[in-house]
């Protein structure tokens, strides 16, 4: 597993190469399984193990979301959601993978990172049995905040990963990160090296603050 040092150290180049602001932008990690909304020298680096099939995530990101657009948009929170595809098999479906797709087309340098939070808000929002087309997920990203151009490359399917590796990955992530209880969502704080109690309804702002 490469070290967090070396994925912040390479989304950082990315910034002061490619950007005047380090808010400007979402890479992807280093490994090039995650994606790093916000600043990657924020004070507040969480990483955020997520599938977008998860009934949980869904209340997660309904109850904190904006919060967590906030602390984003302040600068002193940096999110790298890692998504998982866990429960594709489980539902005999693709959906998971499809959605995992659409979420790392859209993780480029030209996405704002309140749009990209916009995204998986939105996507949380619309979750159900067979979940949503490519068109569907297309317009929820324009309407994030997506550059339109982004937004055309999920609609005709564009595929830039290979989701059961991305998901192999994450999932060996979580569980060295997590041992106790490898679910989702798990919110994991890299500053600390820990897993955050998100049943608090003060993890936030306490982080944040």
């Amino acid at each position: 597993m490469r070290s967090y040092l070396g994925v912040l150290a390479a989304a950082l180049g990315i910034v002061m190469f490619s950007t005047p602001t380090a808010h400007a932008l979402v890479p992807r990690t280093l490994d090039g399984n995650g994606v790093l909304v916000g600043s990657p020298v924020a004070p507040v680096q969480l990483e955020i193990f997520c599938d977008p099939q998860c009934p949980y995530c869904a209340e997660f990101e309904s109850t904190d979301g904006d919060k967590l657009a906030g602390a984003v948009a302040s600068g002193r929170v940096a999110i790298t959601y890692r998504w998982l595809t866990f429960l594709d098999p489980r539902h005999h479906n693709d959906v998971s993978a499809r959605v995992t797709n659409a979420l790392f087309v859209a993780a480029d340098l030209a996405t704002p990172p309140n749009a990209y939070q916009a995204f998986v808000q939105d996507i949380y929002r619309h979750q159900s049995k067979d979940g949503p087309s490519a068109g569907d997920v297309a317009a929820m990203a324009r309407e994030s905040g997506v550059p339109d151009w982004l937004a055309d490359r999920i609609a005709s399917g564009d595929n830039v990963i290979d989701a059961g590796a991305v998901n192999d990955a994450n999932s060996a992530r979580l569980k060295d990160e997590s041992p106790d209880n490898p679910g989702t969502p798990t919110v994991y704080n890299l500053n600390t090296k820990s897993v955050v109690d998100t049943q608090d309804s003060a993890w936030l702002d306490a982080l944040a603050s």
